[in-house]
Parts: structure tokens; C-alpha cells; sequence
């Protein structure tokens, strides 16, 4: 940065003297008196330059924000049931701000619960047959396996042996038979559960007429409100205002339009709602009947199975008793007709496997839909705590008990004042002599407080046409309040390894800017290049060495080739004494 001019007042006081020079008598300022005035010593002041740097502050204007502030909005229209903080509170993440009318929403939990009951009974249903069909297959296998056995051993001189396999086949269909029964068993108590269920939900059909009236009293407070909001469009805000008047109706008309409007959404809401909760629990009347009707086609697989073994248990019976009468021949062909009979009896047991294992996923699947209807209600059941998501101070609260909140309007809004911001605008040359981590001062009426630069804006600011810069309080008190302004003082321009000289030493011809210098008691003029410079310091850049001795005081006489003395400084003082 170049200097363009300067006018200390000791030049003001040359001018002067030069003036009255001009207008005095010519015998007054002639040619002698002039060389004797350049042939005058004149006592100057010296010092040598120093190399050092010089580092340039800037004063800025800032504005005070939390570092971290959040809106708590309501993500549901409902009405506020109760508060419990208000304007300068301090809360803690998680803490209760408020409460909204949730019973529309505990209604869809426990509809999703009784859903996930009903679900998971039909799974277990499901598992109940699976367990039937394999139960059959595993007879069948048996039963195969043991005709197979039969073909394949020496019918002729093993009689015992036959005989002896015959009596294990016989007793395995009996503990089949066994097996079957208890599974029985098991499926009639699973149809007395269900058959229970489904009267409990028949019982909820006086419920769903319930549903059914209040649904008609939703749809009568819509149109109620529907019918008062058509009223105010038709009455205006200037007629509405005259009414009230007359009538002394404290409401204005925007908030009386805004009370109908949420009315209107409440009862529209509340009708959806009743209306989901009867389709629920027809569906899940629909789900129990048909969990029995599985449990009946489970029944109706164990008495097939129950067929098949009494019929292999005969077909085993008659083949011991030919064994035991030796007619081989006949036992040769009922033994092969066992075989294809069961051979298509483990087919068949087969596919059912499969039919009822398809039948468990599907049922498992009902039961994880249920399960996420029920993450769901609790999710949106949860919708109607508004809670603190960050630990901080209560900046503004929007909602009131028994008001409404809305998705529209922040409910609350929190600042965590543990550490504030100040962000203050600045030029682009400015900007670039700044960096991120470098150390501020801020001061508020005379206080001052530590602080570091974050952030430093890349984009210009449409509003002021500056680049904004962040810097980070990390100790702030009370006085430090949201939206108050500081000063901010920062280091901006800085040279370092340049050759520092007091301000007042340099002098300008036009726009040159130079010095004097004392060489062998003769003044020497050295033109230079300066740098930046504050109010008492300049750099230069070239043209003057840390051994010159530049000459730092004025007068009047002062050019170059003028001759010198050196005074001290005590001396100069002591001269000043004496004057």
C-alpha cells in the first residue's frame, strides 16, 4: 500500500514561513541572507531504521448469536393438552416442553396391537399344520422306507424275520396314530382360542356403531366449521369487524378464521381416524375367521392322515397274517401295491409340507406388517410430546395450553448459549489477509472477551455487499445477549522483513515519497518505496538501509545538501526546555 500525501503540521508552519518570507521587504530575504542561511548548521535528530514487521488491527461491527440454536415444530395439528417451560427457562435434551391431544393416536396403537395379536395367532395356527403335514410325511417316509424293506429282504426262508419287521411297522403306524390324535388335540384347543376371539371381536360390532355415531358427529362439527368459515368468507373482514363491535367480540377476524380453520382440520381428522379404526376391526374379525378356517383345513389333513394310517395299519396286519399262513405269492402282491400306495402317500405328504410351509411365511409376514402398524402408532403417538432436542434456553414460545399447534408455526425455539457467535462483515481485500483459527477481541461496552475466527464467507452478502466472517466466543457471560452488537478488532495487513521508520520522517514530492539522511554532517535526500504504515510507523520497501541515519526532525532549512549536527536526545529536549 502506497501513501499519497501527507500534512503534518510542522510543513503547515514551512508554508508559513515561506510566505511571509515572499512578502516581507526584498532587503529582508536577499541574496546574501540566503547563503548565509544554506551555510548555517542546522541541529537535527537521527535514528537508525529497524527491520522488524508491522502488523495493521481493524476495528468491525458484529452482531451476537448462539452457536447453536433449534425451532421445536409441531409435527401435528393438535390441541395443547399442557405446558411446562416457559420464555428464560433452562432445559436439558429430552425434557418435556409440552403435551398435545393424543387420543386419536393412542385409538391407531392399540387398533395395531389388537391387529398384531390376531396376526400372530394366525401364524401360530399356520405353524400348528406345518407341524401336521410334516407329521404326515414322516409317517409316509416310514411307511415307504418299510414296504421298501420288505421287497428287498428274502421273503422265502425269513419268515420270522418278516414277521418281526411287520410287528415294528405295526407298532410305528400305532405311535403315528398316537402322534396324530395329540396334534388333534392340539388343533381343537387352537380353535377354541380363535373361536373366542372371533366372539370378542363379534362383541366390538356395538364398538364400530359407536364409531359409526361419532363418526357422524365428526362429520356434523366439520361441517359446522365448514359452514362458519363459508360465513366469514361471505361476511368479510370489514363486516365481521363491524359486527364485533357491535356485539363487543373480542376475536379479531383472522383469529376467528384460524379457530374454524383448525376446528375444521380436527374434525376431518377425527373422521379419518374412526373411520380407519372400524375398517380394522372388520379386518381383523376377517383375519380370526380366517385363522379357523386354516385350523379346519389343518383337522381335515390329520384325519386324512388318520385314514392313511388305519389303512396302512390294516394293509400291514393282513400282510403278517399271510406271512404267518406262507402264502407267499399273495404276499408278493399286496407287499407291491403297499409300495405304490406308499410311495404316492409320501408324494402327496410332500406337497403338503410345502403348502404349509408357504402358509407359515405368508402368516409371518402378516405378523411383521402388524408389527411395523405398530412401530408406526407408536411413532406417530410419540408426534404428540414435543420434547427439547438440544440442552439450552428458552428464546420464544409460540404455543399456549388448550391452543392449537401446527406444522406452520415453530413451537418453541432453543439456544444453547454455551458458546456464542459473532459474525461481523468485511471487504475482499480484508477477507484475504484473514484465516480460520486466527485470534479476535470482541468488545461490548468495554468488555472484552476471547474469542477465534470459524468461519470466513466465500459469497458476498446481497444486503451488504461484504463477506461474512464467524467467530467463535467459547466463554460468554450474561452480557453477551442474542442480536446485541460488538466491536471486533482483528490483525488484517502485516509485512514482516521490511525496514520499519517513524511516519512523520517521510516526506512527498507529488507523489514520491522520500527522506533525509545525515552522510558526513550533510543532509542527503533518498527517495523510497513505503509499504503500509498505521499512525506512528511506515515500511519501506527500498531505497533506506538499517545503517542510514535518517533524520527525524523538522525544519525549516532542511534540503538536501544542507549541513548538520547530530544532536542527542536530551539534548533537543533540553533546547526545548529553554525556549
Amino acid at each position: 500500500m502506497r501513501r499519497q500525501y501527507r500534512k503534518p503540521y510542522t510543513r503547515i508552519i514551512s508554508l508559513i514561513a515561506a510566505t511571509a518570507c515572499l512578502i516581507a521587504p526584498v532587503s529582508g530575504c536577499g541574496q546574501a541572507e540566503e547563503e548565509e542561511t544554506m551555510s548555517e548548521v542546522i541541529p537535527v535528530l537521527v535514528q537508525q531504521p529497524e527491520a522488524g514487521s508491522l502488523t495493521l488491527k481493524n476495528e468491525f461491527v458484529g452482531t451476537v448469536s448462539p452457536e447453536e440454536a433449534v425451532y421445536v415444530i409441531s409435527m401435528v395439528s393438535a390441541e395443547v393438552v399442557s405446558t411446562n417451560v416457559s420464555v428464560g427457562d433452562v432445559v436439558n435434551a429430552g425434557d418435556v416442553l409440552c403435551e398435545l391431544d393424543s387420543e386419536a393416536a393412542q385409538l391407531q396403537l392399540a387398533s395395531a396391537k389388537v391387529q398384531y395379536e390376531s396376526a400372530a395367532a394366525g401364524a401360530n395356527a399356520a405353524q400348528i399344520g406345518y407341524e401336521a403335514a410334516n407329521s404326515q410325511y414322516e409317517m409316509a417316509q416310514s411307511q415307504y422306507e418299510s414296504t421298501v424293506a420288505q421287497l428287498d429282504a428274502q421273503m422265502w426262508g425269513q419268515k420270522n424275520l418278516q414277521i418281526y419287521q411287520l410287528q415294528m411297522q405295526i407298532e410305528n403306524i400305532e405311535a403315528s396314530i398316537d402322534g396324530i390324535y395329540e396334534q388333534k388335540a392340539d388343533l381343537a384347543e387352537q380353535r377354541e382360542y380363535y373361536q373366542k376371539l372371533k366372539e370378542q371381536l363379534k362383541g366390538l360390532t356395538g364398538s364400530v356403531n359407536g364409531l359409526e355415531n361419532e363418526m357422524n358427529l365428526a362429520q356434523e362439527r366439520l361441517d359446522s366449521a365448514l359452514a362458519e368459515i363459508t360465513a366469514l368468507d361471505q361476511l368479510g373482514e370489514d363486516g365481521y369487524n363491524a359486527q364485533a363491535a357491535i356485539d363487543g367480540e373480542s376475536v379479531t377476524y383472522e383469529e376467528a378464521k384460524a379457530i374454524a380453520q383448525a376446528a375444521a382440520e380436527s374434525a376431518q381428522t377425527d373422521k379419518v381416524t374412526i373411520e380407519n379404526n372400524a375398517t380394522s376391526l372388520a379386518e381383523q374379525l376377517d383375519q380370526v375367521e380366517a385363522a379357523i378356517k386354516q385350523l379346519d383345513s389343518g383337522e381335515k389333513q390329520l384325519d386324512s392322515a388318520l385314514k392313511d394310517a388305519y389303512r396302512g395299519l390294516e394293509q400291514t396286519q393282513t400282510i403278517m397274517n399271510i406271512t404267518q399262513d406262507q402264502v407267499y405269492a399273495d404276499t408278493q402282491k399286496i407287499v407291491d401295491a403297499n409300495k405304490q400306495t406308499a410311495a404316492l402317500s409320501l408324494d402327496s405328504a410332500s406337497l403338503g409340507i410345502d403348502s404349509a410351509a408357504a402358509s407359515v411365511s405368508s402368516a409371518q409376514i402378516g405378523v411383521e406388517g402388524a408389527q411395523i402398524a405398530i412401530d408406526s402408532a407408536e411413532y406417530q403417538l410419540d408426534m404428540y410430546t414435543l420434547k427439547a432436542p438440544i440442552s439450552g434456553v428458552i428464546e420464544a414460545v409460540n404455543v399456549q395450553e388448550h391452543g392449537f399447534a401446527s406444522p406452520s408455526n415453530p413451537a418453541y425455539i432453543i439456544s444453547n448459549k454455551d458458546t456464542m457467535t459473532v459474525t461481523f462483515y468485511v471487504s475482499e481485500g480484508i477477507r484475504n489477509t484473514l484465516k480460520v483459527g486466527q485470534q479476535v477481541s470482541v468488545d461490548r461496552n468495554g468488555k472484552l472477551y476471547d474469542a477465534a475466527i470459524t468461519e470466513i464467507g466465500s459469497m458476498i452478502d446481497q444486503t451488504t455487499g461484504l463477506f461474512a466472517v464467524k467467530t467463535c466466543v467459547s466463554s460468554p457471560d450474561e452480557s453477551l445477549l442474542t442480536g446485541c452488537s460488538v466491536k471486533v478488532t482483528a490483525d488484517t495487513y502485516s509485512q514482516g522483513g521490511v525496514i520499519l521508520i517513524p511516519y512523520d520522517a517521510v516526506y512527498y514530492d507529488d507523489s514520491q515519497p522520500y527522506v533525509y539522511v545525515a552522510v558526513d554532517g550533510v543532509v542527503e535526500r533518498r527517495d523510497i518505496e513505503t509499504g503500509i504504515f498505521d499512525a506512528e510507523t511506515i515500511t519501506v520497501l527500498s531505497g533506506l538501509t538499517i545503517q542510514d541515519q535518517l533524520i527525524t526532525s523538522w525544519s525549516a532549512n532542511l534540503r538536501e545538501g544542507a549541513l548538520v549536527s547530530i544532536q542527542s536526545q536530551q539534548d533537543s529536549n533540553a533546547a526545548g526546555s529553554g525556549e
